[in-house]
């Protein structure tokens, strides 16, 4: 949890915009969640009932909701996408300002590759995460729980059978989450290899074709860069079992509700509006469901790149350089 508390001390300093960020996922998770119950009145008293009033006041209602729906949405991606700025932007100005204030001997034991693939490529890394992770975290998150609200408040005894599959989505995301950050990890370490040797050929070149020194240059490159593919293609599988997995968990709880609450339809012991309104919220779910194992692998590879720009940042600094870099 140490990474995630840096990230949010950077948060600190903008708490107002961070607030206004997380009422506005709020608004939209509330919408998500609820709108589903609609379905209920919509299905029981204007398709069945033809309630002609129930039929004008959905075709009132639901404009507005969607209005309100689409500037809460506007305000909470624009909200987060400026505290993803300010937070890369504070970091990158850190690590500048920091790599001026290391001691010599730090980068003539240091691969400059290595020191450049954590100031740029694991920090556009974490850039890319903060403007879109938070969104699916928070937003998604409370939408689900909305949906679960909305779930039991239709009927109770479905609700409980519709979490049926969560123990083995959740043990399995759990597992496929350590994979991803070690993973992930070890890649951007591999990527740091790679743009040292890149960076050394360039540099080198002169030196290189002098000493007629190609294969062993060539030779060294390709064992990296095979090294780099391993760890890459083991954050992908993990990344690619994540929705399927859940696919199957869900459609399989999704046809047994099927079952059960047609055969409850049919006996009349359920209205066709309440068991819509049911299977609607249930089917709602999928997507921020999908949303959270997205944003979970892309979390895994930030958190990942954001322990390697902290650790560069906890090297410790020359203190003669300290009061000349201010």
């Amino acid at each position: 949890m140490r990474t995630p508390k840096r990230l949010l001390e950077y948060l600190r300093p903008h708490a107002a915009r961070a607030a206004g960020a997380v009422a506005t996922m709020c608004a939209v998770a509330l919408f998500n969640g609820t709108a589903v119950l609609l379905l209920k009145p919509i299905v029981d008293r204007i398709f069945i009932a033809k309630d002609i009033r129930m039929l004008w006041l959905a075709v009132v209602a639901l404009p507005l909701l969607l209005c309100f729906k689409t500037a809460a949405s506007y305000l909470q991606n624009y909200l987060t996408s400026w505290l993803g700025q300010k937070v890369a932007q504070k970091l990158r100005e850190d690590l500048f300002f920091h790599l001026h204030r290391l001691p010599l001997e730090y980068y003539s034991s240091h691969d400059s590759g290595e020191i450049l693939s954590r100031a740029t490529g694991d920090l556009v890394v974490l850039q890319s995460a903060l403007n879109s992770v938070p969104v699916y975290l928070i937003r998604d998150s409370m939408t689900l729980a909305a949906l679960l609200c909305s779930l039991f408040y239709l009927d109770r005894h479905f609700a409980v059978l519709s979490l049926a599959g969560l123990p083995l989505v959740a043990a399995s995301l759990l597992v496929l989450s350590r994979k991803m950050r070690a993973a992930s990890r070890q890649s951007q370490l591999m990527l740091g290899r790679i743009t040292q040797r890149f960076q050394e050929s360039v540099s080198d070149m002169p030196r290189i074709r002098a000493l007629n020194d190609e294969k062993s240059v060539l030779s060294r490159f390709a064992d990296e860069n095979d090294s780099f593919f391993a760890p890459t293609m083991s954050y992908l599988r993990a990344t690619s079992l994540a929705a399927p997995l859940m696919e199957l968990c869900a459609g399989a709880v999704a046809a047994l509700i099927l079952y059960i609450g047609g055969r409850e339809v049919i006996a009349g012991r359920m209205t066709p509006g309440a068991f819509s309104a049911f299977l609607g919220a249930y089917l709602a779910a999928y997507a921020p469901v999908k949303n959270l194992a997205r944003s979970n692998s892309e979390l895994q590879r930030a958190l990942a790149s954001a322990e390697r720009v902290f650790q560069l940042l906890d090297e410790p600094a020359d203190p003669s350089r300290l009061s000349a870099v201010q």
